[in-house]
């Protein structure tokens, strides 16, 4: 499978981005696919394609031919679940079978290459020799669990970027735990990019989120469009015709083919630049008409800003005016408050000297009051004991006067 564009002239270089791209690229070539828990393959599943030549997918009906175009189509940024055969994104993962049961998630990996850059790796990349002897049952098994696994690392926002280096060998395992990580990592570690390689990936969780990866690293769906416009895999993209489409291209409207044509010749990219362009000089228009707008609107409050503002110098004025006259009233207030204070603290020292002469004159009369109430009381003891002996002796003398009278008769 071939993605072709034809070039009028040949493409500019550019500077090289953060995905690793130091060319516009050209002729791209489908090299390898790899799917996992998508619709109907669970397991990760490896398609490799000869780049020269044509190749076929051949099968009985439902064994998933039609899935592997799905797949190519949904990792290019399908967004429409019944272009998927789906009522909804969500049914592209592995809904499960009775011996398996669903995944958590559904990724599709497709290796493109530039064949005027791309140097083939040392590894062994032709068909790989199967034995006769494996057990099929202990084979799904052991698939079954490299995939939960796998989906078990690849959680929303993880990229896996380690390399297998002779001097991450070299340094040995630091514990049990940091061993089984870093072996089931390089267990399902993708190949990193290599010149004239472009690795796309993308992946869906059922928790509903999305991630697109371009030569390993996370990105946006539009730098996916931006790196492959121009290769006929654009949104009017013609790499992928399904069969009703041929006689939908033949019945369709001039403009709809004019479209195809653009991709095919590689001026797509360009006229979405202009379209981009376009977009960025019609928002810079506004936003100058918005600007002159203002600057009308604030030409027209100038005159009313200059009144305000000599108002306020005015008040700023006035105010400080009125701060120094009552600077000035104040301190003659305190001046006449200091003075009256003088004379009313020498009024208190007055009225202090007379309370004290006073109270001493108080006490010298109580002294003397306390001295004739002793002497009043002393006298008054003095007449009651004389009259009690008065009265003694008025006793004694009635007495003898009644014994005289005895005695005479």
């Amino acid at each position: 499978m071939r993605f072709d564009r034809t070039t009028l002239k040949p493409s500019p270089p550019f500077q090289t981005d953060r995905f690793g791209w130091n060319k516009e690229p050209g002729l791209l070539e489908l090299k390898r696919i790899h799917i996992l828990g998508f619709k109907s393959f669970c397991d990760r599943t490896e398609v490799s394609l000869d780049t020269h030549g044509v190749t076929a997918i051949v099968g009985p009906n439902g064994c998933g031919k039609s899935n592997i175009s799905d797949a190519i189509s949904w990792v290019l940024g399908e967004q429409s679940a019944k272009s998927l055969r789906g009522a909804k994104m969500e049914d592209v993962i592995f809904s499960g079978t009775r011996e398996r049961k669903p995944t958590g998630m559904a990724e599709v990996t497709l290796v493109l290459v530039d064949p005027e850059v791309y140097q083939p790796a040392t590894r062994h990349e032709g068909p790989v020799a199967v034995e006769d002897d494996w057990d099929e049952a202990v084979a799904r098994t052991k698939a079954a669990q490299e995939t939960e696994e796998t989906i078990a690392e690849l959680q929303p926002g993880q990229v896996i970027e380690e390399e297998d280096t002779p001097e991450a060998e070299a340094q040995g395992p630091v514990d049990a735990n940091a061993v089984v990580l870093k072996v089931r990592r390089r267990k399902f570690q993708r190949n990193h990019a290599q010149d004239g390689e472009v690795i796309i990936s993308r992946r869906l969780f059922r928790t509903g989120d999305s991630e697109y990866l371009l030569n390993g690293k996370l990105c946006r769906l539009r730098d996916i469009h931006d790196v492959l416009m121009g290769t006929g895999l654009g949104a009017e993209s013609y790499g992928i015709i399904e069969q009703e489409r041929i006689g939908q291209l033949l019945s369709s409207k001039p403009h709809d083919r004019r479209t195809i044509i653009e991709e095919a010749a590689g001026i797509t990219r360009f006229k979405t630049k202009k379209h981009l362009a376009e977009l960025r000089l019609e928002q810079a228009k506004q936003n100058l008409a918005r600007v002159n707008d203002i600057f009308d609107e604030v030409a027209r409050q100038m005159n009313s800003l200059k009144r305000q503002a000599a108002k306020a110098e005015r008040y700023g004025a006035l105010r400080d005016e009125l701060r120094q006259r009552l600077r000035v009233v104040i301190a003659t207030r305190l001046s006449l408050m200091d003075a009256n204070s003088l004379s009313i603290a020498n009024e208190l020292t007055q009225l202090a000297t007379q309370i004290e002469e006073l109270t001493q004159s108080i006490a010298a009369v109580d002294q003397q009051r306390a001295a004739a109430v002793a002497e009043g009381y002393t006298k008054e003891q003095q007449a009651r004991d004389t009259a009690a002996r008065a009265n003694s002796a008025s006793v004694d003398l009635e007495r003898t006067l009644a014994q005289l009278q005895a005695n005479e008769d």
